[in-house]
């Protein structure tokens, strides 16, 4: 999911907006979804995916381009961009054609893949390419770590250390997928 704000819309939340089947998305609803939006623009996503999840995962049926287009006042094009972004993560999953013949779209029930999914996609990547970089930095010859930078030989080898230590950490929270997860299933998520 790309966080680049110049696409970050959103819709006054003081409003009501009606769907063209003349469902109102109430202000407390609207209010709420922006918080959980504020929170996932936190982890580095956009206020508007986690606005338009929340419209999804909250609904009773399956909700189509339309319906959230009207429930936040935004346009087709950023719903469509923002539902491209959240399928590719599988927080949202395809229901099916609704009645107007346009596909609909429902929160994957099961969130504790979608983390899984996320981290895998998103925080591994980035920690690959973290270690890739400092494996460039660790090669530099002596004269130039010590030249006008004057690097730290302790702390680069405290950093690397550190990178290890988070990748290692990673994956063992990236195994908990494997694991059979049964006792969570109990807890009340749908």
């Amino acid at each position: 999911m790309k966080t680049d704000e110049s696409v970050d819309q959103q819709a006054d939340p003081s409003e009501k907006t009606a769907t063209a089947k003349g469902c109102i998305a109430p202000d407390e609803l609207n209010d709420f979804a922006l918080e959980v939006g504020k929170f996932i623009q936190y982890w580095g996503f956009k206020r508007i995916h986690g606005q338009i999840w929340t419209h999804i995962y909250l609904s009773n049926k399956p909700l189509d381009a339309k319906d959230l287009m009207a429930r936040l006042g935004i346009s087709k094009a950023l719903v469509s961009i923002t539902l491209k972004d959240l399928l590719e993560y599988d927080v949202v999953i395809e229901a099916g054609k609704g009645p107007s013949c346009t596909m609909t779209y429902e929160a994957n029930p099961n969130l504790i893949k979608v983390i899984l999914a996320v981290l895998k996609k998103r925080e591994l990547s980035m920690l690959g390419k973290i270690q890739d970089s400092f494996e460039i930095l660790k090669k530099l010859p002596s004269e130039k770590k010590a030249g006008v930078c004057s690097l730290n030989h302790g702390r680069i080898e405290l950093m690397e250390r550190l990178i290890l230590k988070a990748q290692k950490q990673l994956n063992i929270i990236l195994k908990l997928g494997s694991l059979d997860l049964k006792l969570w299933e109990k807890i009340p998520f749908r």
